[in-house]
This record gives C-alpha cells, sequence and structure tokens, in this order.
C-alpha cells in the first residue's frame, strides 16, 4: 500500500483554459490570449480553490490495474485533500490524504502511515505543477521564462507547445490545442510510487463546461514514461475564490 501513496493526487487538478487561435510563434502571446478568453487575470487570480469528484482506473504497483472513486479539494498554494476509494481485491480500501503546508497526513483503511519521500516529491512537484497550470503565476509574477516549443500532436490532435522554466524550479511543457486554444497536456518530470524518476504527461481528453461557463477537464489521462498510469473521468468540479482552512483537517 505504501507504493501506492504518490498515486492519489488529483486527476482534476489539470486545469484548462479556453482561447481563441493563439499565435503559434509567440509563447507570450499564446498565454496572455489563453488567460484573456478564460475571463481575464483579474478574474483567473482570485480562483485558487477548486472541489472535484473522481472516477476511473489506477495502476497500483504490486497489484495492477484498480478502479477508484476519489473526492478531492485543494486551495494554492498547498493546501489538498484527496480522499479516494480503491476496489483491490474485492474490497474497498479508503485512502486520505490531507497536506497542510509542510505537514502531511496519509491514511489507509483507518490507518495512519508516514508519508514515504516518494510521496513527499510527488506532492511538491504537483503543488508547483498546479500553480503553472492556472497560467495566471506566470504573467504576475518574476522570473518565469517562455519559450516556443512549437507543433506537436497530442492524442491525434493539432497543438503548439511552451515551454516553462524558472530559476531553482522545475521546467514544464505546456501544449495548447491549436483549434480551440484549450490546454490539452502538461508534461514534468517526477516520482513515481518508487521513487524512480518518470516523465509524466497530463493529457486532458475532453473538456466540459462549469456552472460559471469555464472549460473544466471532463476526461484526464495521465500517462508515465509513455505508459497509461490513470484513467479519470470528473464527474463534479467547481473552481472557487477561497475554502475555509477546516477543510484540510480531520
Amino acid at each position: 500500500m505504501r507504493l501506492a501513496l504518490t498515486a492519489l493526487l488529483s486527476a482534476a487538478a489539470l486545469l484548462g483554459f479556453a482561447a481563441r487561435g493563439p499565435a503559434a510563434d509567440d509563447p507570450k502571446e499564446i498565454i496572455a490570449k489563453a488567460i484573456k478568453a478564460h475571463g481575464g487575470e483579474e478574474t483567473l487570480a482570485k480562483l485558487q480553490a477548486m472541489q472535484a469528484r473522481n472516477k476511473g482506473k489506477i495502476n497500483v504497483p504490486g497489484v495492477g490495474e484498480v478502479e477508484f472513486t476519489q473526492e478531492v479539494s485543494y486551495m494554492l498554494p498547498d493546501k489538498l485533500k484527496d480522499s479516494m476509494e480503491l476496489q483491490i481485491g474485492g474490497q474497498k480500501i479508503p485512502v486520505l490524504t490531507l497536506v497542510n503546508g509542510d505537514k502531511i497526513t496519509i491514511e489507509a483503511n483507518g490507518m495512519k502511515i508516514d508519508p514515504p519521500e516518494a510521496a513527499k516529491t510527488a506532492l511538491k512537484d504537483a503543488q508547483q505543477m498546479m500553480k503553472v497550470a492556472r497560467l495566471v503565476a506566470l504573467v504576475r509574477e518574476k522570473g518565469y521564462e517562455l519559450s516556443l516549443i512549437g507543433e506537436a500532436k497530442v492524442e491525434g490532435k493539432e497543438a503548439v507547445g511552451v515551454r516553462v522554466s524558472k530559476k531553482d524550479a522545475k521546467e514544464f511543457n505546456l501544449f495548447f490545442d491549436k483549434k480551440t486554444g484549450l490546454l490539452a497536456k502538461l508534461e514534468h518530470r517526477t516520482a513515481d510510487a518508487t521513487g524512480t524518476e518518470v516523465g509524466e504527461e497530463r493529457i486532458v481528453l475532453e473538456y466540459q463546461k462549469g456552472d460559471d461557463g469555464i472549460p473544466m477537464p471532463k476526461k484526464v489521462l495521465i500517462k508515465h514514461d509513455g505508459k497509461t498510469f490513470l484513467e479519470a473521468e470528473v464527474l463534479e468540479a467547481k473552481l472557487l475564490e477561497k475554502l475555509d482552512d477546516s477543510e484540510f483537517k480531520k
């Protein structure tokens, strides 16, 4: 079960932003148009939290592919609550992950577990990833560098890529659907459940519109070194300005 802990990161954490025909030769323009089309910089900066319900399948090391259901809440920059139920061997195994700043609490089947280093690394990477995926930090904070990757294909769809780098921080590749402008894929390096570094791809296969009209992921695919790691359907998701701190305590 310890090897499954890094599998508990939210499948809905990768948020897309609508845009209309971003320029394919200017990375700053690609990001700027995405932000503007999604409601503007001020609106996006206010939406710092999210709640979602998901279901799908995940590959657990030593076990194989299992079904899961999940309820997740997060608030930038460093709060996460992930309640996941795994179907293993005909049994339902609940796993709770709470992250509040530097404090990480994990319980599996009611038993508290000391977080392995791989889980700590993966959670730290996920916090950076969520911040970059929101896009606003790329134009509001100093130090981010954007460079054009060029044209690519994401699950058969034409896309254009932008590399995001920052001194003493991880590097991310963002790919936007050339037809819709929506964020189609995010790539980065992270640790898998065994602590081995892998190339992770978070791909939004399909979008849906939330109650406020903002595009939200509906189907998400996560790959590790090109192999399917997780497939999820987002049943419900909403963006919020904030969540009470009590949400991230047991």
